[in-house]
């Protein structure tokens, strides 16, 4: 114990985190970037921030607005309830501390029915109260609803309910899930105002670096928190897109819930027992160290002592990890996804590729130029990409880039399939300021490249000139498909950025769906 440090309560554990994919790999033998993590709760990709990141971080020598009108306003309108019932937080793992700071104390006690979130028994513990399954008597109830890790939802009535029956508690209601159930608390709060509604930007808005989450409370309660609220603990930039995200809340959660449902019946299928969900996860029921077998394979689930908890990922992904629990899953889905792995001498990397995404782009190459390039290629394609990827650097830059570019086209190969039904011509001009770049693609199956970039330099941030028209020409052999691609300019960064937008805006126009059969006059893609 340090000197001067309060004792921790008996028995006391401390939150755990996950260990990471490199220590994952390292003790299993593997990859770092052929590791899958079902464990986290959070989107595959990253949130689109709705505000320019610049603007964000234009004034980080300035504190926040401690009051975090703006976001909280947003928040208000976002749950359709008044500003002053907002409370804004670190994260809902800060406000659910403050709820325990604000209610909880040496005798009294909170309610919890395991199996749940653990963090209500870390701040139970650490304010000195104690943890008890009997509501009867509790300062505090917490509630997890869906509930983590089991995804079992209560009807908000009930809990309603719940409230009134114990009137000498606070029921906090966490609903870090809420936007995958469509079931919340927020209205009954004006009748029962011993409700606390805790939200969280990390789900479902895919924000979770962030560290935002709000809580919703009855006027004179939320005022209570606010006197022990931490000052401005939430960063600027981050309140900043949190307030935009939840101004214009691009959330669609359809496909979430269309997986969930197919991959729980896939593994009710193979006989394992797995309950209803209503978050964007699924758990099993079992006795037996599944997660430790899963984890030897490099698919990383949370464990539980009643289970385990997969968080669903893209449908290819999903179905790696399926494959793995002994589920059929051929010819189970009909969208233009993929998900490729490679390994080679000099790299390994691991590819999720939807033709049908929004843009969202998670890419980390230990390049950041060329993470910078595919961001955009995937902005402008309309896709969703997840690219990991580590190569030999300490030798040079080349192998990286161009198996990466190589695997790329791989994946948008296997995406397209038998190319049926598709527009199979694109074409773009992209102005850069100075710089232009124009392209046109045929997704014929005969790979041919023109690529023809004109850099006044060497080097272009960080990289060979001629190794990105070489990656280029890679990237058509392997996604056979013809690109005659051109890009001119006075500065070389904007003939980069130009040359890369144009290519995805001229394969998302090819790949546009389009009639039905091969737009061919050979009968052949």
């Amino acid at each position: 114990m340090s000197p001067g440090a309060l004792p921790l309560p008996a028995g006391f554990r401390p939150y755990a985190w996950a260990p990471s994919s490199l220590e994952i790999a390292a003790r299993h033998g593997l990859r770092p970037e052929h590791i899958l993590r079902f464990d986290q709760n959070t989107p595959p990709l990253p949130g689109v921030p709705r505000v320019p990141l610049a603007q964000s971080f234009a004034r980080l020598n300035d504190y926040p607005d401690g009051t975090y009108r703006e976001l909280r306003e947003a928040a208000a309108s976002y749950c359709d309830v008044d500003a002053s019932q907002i409370v804004v937080g670190a994260g809902a793992d800060e406000l659910i501390a403050l709820c325990a700071r604000t209610f909880l104390g040496p005798g009294r006690c909170a309610a919890i029915s395991p199996p749940t979130y653990g963090l209500y028994r870390i701040v139970t513990e650490l304010e000195g109260a104690e943890v008890v399954e009997d509501r009867d008597g509790a300062a505090v109830i917490w509630v997890c609803n869906p509930n983590n890790p089991t995804g079992e939802l209560r009807e908000p009535t009930e809990l309603a309910a719940l409230a009134r029956a114990h009137a000498e508690a606070i029921v906090v209601v966490d609903e870090a899930y809420f936007e995958f159930a469509d079931a919340t608390c927020v209205p009954l709060i004006a009748e029962q105002p011993s409700l606390i509604v805790l939200r969280t930007l990390s789900k479902v808005f895919g924000l979770a670096s962030l560290r935002v989450g709000y809580a919703i409370a009855a006027p004179d309660v939320a005022a209570e928190l606010e006197l022990r609220r931490a000052p401005a603990s939430v960063s600027g930039p981050a309140a900043r897109i949190a307030a935009a995200a939840l101004r214009e809340p691009r959330i669609d959660v359809q496909d979430t819930l269309a997986e969930r449902a197919r991959v729980r019946d896939a593994l009710l299928s193979a006989g394992h027992d797995c309950p209803e969900s209503a978050g964007n996860f699924v758990f099993v029921r079992t006795a037996e160290p599944l997660g430790e077998q899963l984890e030897r394979q490099g698919l990383v689930v949370r464990h539980f002592a009643e289970g385990v908890r997969i968080t669903l990922r893209r449908p290819r992904e999903n179905d790696v990890l399926l494959a793995a629990l002994g589920t059929e899953v051929d010819a189970v889905l009909t969208g233009r996804e993929v998900h490729v792995a490679r390994i080679s001498t000099e790299t390994a990397l691991r590819i999720s590729l939807d033709l049908d995404g929004a843009g969202h782009a998670r890419v980390e190459t230990g390049i950041g130029f060329l993470d910078h390039l595919l961001a955009l290629w995937t902005f402008h394609g309309g896709f969703d990409l997840e690219l990991l990827a580590g190569g030999d650097l300490e030798v040079d830059e080349h192998h990286t880039v161009e198996d990466v570019l190589a695997a790329l086209g791989d994946a948008v190969s296997e995406a397209l399939g038998a190319r049926e039904g598709i527009a199979r011509y694109g074409s773009a001009i992209v102005p850069m300021d100075e710089a232009t770049a124009t392209v046109a693609v045929d997704l014929v199956r005969r790979p041919h490249a023109e690529i023809a970039l004109q850099f006044g330099s060497d080097r272009v941030g960080g990289l060979a000139v001629t190794l990105l028209a070489h990656a280029l020409e890679r990237f058509a052999i392997q996604a056979g498909c013809t690109i005659q691609l051109t890009a001119a300019g006075g500065d070389d960064h904007h003939v980069a950025e130009a040359a890369f937008k144009a290519l995805g805006q001229a394969l998302r126009q090819a790949c546009t769906a389009a009639g039905e059969g091969v737009r061919s006059t050979k009968g052949l893609a």
